[in-house]
């Protein structure tokens, strides 16, 4: 009996390419459902409340790999509310610790770095990589102190495909009716079959940086989803490039794919399709459901993980990867004129122009002008979002009321992103 090969998550480059230039004949896009969000959802406390309960509950990605790449590096980020800190231990796999020293709860590790061990600054309580308790000054002094269970204690982790992804921070999250709709998220963190490719040549981290913003995080995860501002938004840096709403938008699992194509895409017209590349001709962006933005660009790729902070703030943390000979390239070219930093500034202007916009929805979501906030057929990611947000919060629902209840299932996860 032949095996039979499963369906791929996502087009390949030759059906993306297909697509893209149908479209730009056509003067089309790609349309899905359209969606009305209440604006009530983006401002009302109690409905956060929820939202951060639930994202507890899920799995999530937490770092990309490059971020320690070598034994003893490690490095810090507070997910939904909780101070994580990763650690490349000797055996060179990758843990991930709450961050608090066991003796007082002092943050251990602070920014990043690499080490032999982890050494709080406090008393001087040291951690082996592996998140053993190895030392404690004056041990005489704690009579009852049991050192082989007081090591870090550890946050379930899987690495896979340049992703390190953490498992629910909820501790009894595994034994609700969530447990099948956690199980289905983590499956589709972890299978980077959609996104390897792109991800696993930008092994090198070349800059990082984490901001709060005044801003909803459903806000800022919607700005990355969708090219109908293209033209209105960015004007003179992303238009000249890119088309203004064209897109291929792409439903995998809880996750989705927007391709924005750049016009020399159009190129290819007049080459033999098994030329057809979308290397430096689109920029993929992967929504990994809930709160991660994974956007390709020639020679690197851009990580934005977006955390929720209170109804109206969240910390935005930017992971800026590349290929070696990229980084090297841009390593040389500092202080000089380069392709690559061009490349930077523009990405810079591009992203100040987004977060002003999402400052600008923030701030028109309290004016009481509309009582939901409107998606339109060419936003259909945005929807998908929404929908499986609405879903699963709804699911968190029915479990506080019956914890029996059944957890969610691939068709129910199917219909959600249907809508």
């Amino acid at each position: 009996m032949t095996a039979v090969e499963p369906t791929p998550a996502v087009a390949d480059d030759v059906q993306i390419v297909r697509r893209v230039l149908a479209h730009i004949d056509a003067g089309t896009t790609d349309e899905g459902e359209a969606w009305r969000e209440p604006v009530e959802n983006y401002v009302d406390p109690g409905r956060f409340a929820d939202e951060l309960r639930l994202l507890r509950s899920l799995p999530s990605v937490f770092i990309p790999s490059a971020t320690i790449p070598n034994p003893g590096d490690h490095v810090e980020r507070a997910c939904f509310g909780t101070p994580l800190c990763a650690v490349r231990g000797s055996d060179r796999r990758a843990r991930v610790f709450r961050n608090a020293c066991r003796h007082r709860g002092m943050a251990l590790v602070e920014g990043a770095g690499c080490s032999h061990a982890l050494v709080c600054r406090y008393h001087g309580w040291t951690y082996r990589l592996d998140g053993s308790l190895a030392h404690v000054p004056h041990a005489n002094a704690f009579p009852d102190l049991n050192m082989s269970t007081r090591g870090l204690v550890e946050v379930t982790s899987i690495e896979a495909d340049g992703l390190i992804v953490i498992g629910a921070l909820e501790p009894d999250a595994t034994q609700s009716s969530l447990r099948t709709c956690a199980q289905d998220t983590m499956t589709a963190l972890t299978d980077g079959s959609p996104w390897r490719s792109k991800l696993l040549p930008a092994e090198r981290l070349v800059g990082s940086e984490s901001v709060i913003r005044t801003i909803n995080w459903k806000v800022l995860v919607e700005q990355f989803l969708e090219g109908y501002h293209i033209r209105s938004t960015h004007r003179d840096t992303f238009y000249p490039l890119q088309y203004d709403d064209l897109n291929v938008v792409e439903i995998f699992g809880p996750n989705s794919r927007i391709t924005f194509p750049y016009r020399n895409i159009e190129r290819l017209r007049n080459r033999p399709e098994s030329l057809w590349t979308t290397e430096r001709r689109v920029t993929f962006v992967y929504q990994l459901f809930p709160n991660v933005m994974l956007a390709t660009f020639p020679d690197q790729v851009i990580v934005v993980v977006v955390d929720p902070i209170d109804v109206g703030a969240s910390r935005v943390t930017t992971y800026i990867l590349a290929t070696p000979e990229a980084a090297d390239t841009t390593l040389i070219a500092v202080g000089q004129h380069s392709d690559a930093m061009a490349a930077g500034t523009l990405l810079k202007r591009g992203a100040l122009e987004d977060n002003e916009m999402s400052a600008g929805v923030q701030r028109g979501l309290r004016a009481g002008a509309n009582a939901f906030v409107e998606f339109g057929r060419h936003e259909s990611a945005i929807g998908h979002f929404h929908s499986l947000l609405n879903q699963r919060l709804a699911l968190a629902e029915r479990e506080l009321a019956d914890p029996n209840s059944p957890g969610c299932s691939p068709s129910a996860s199917a219909r959600s992103s249907a809508g």
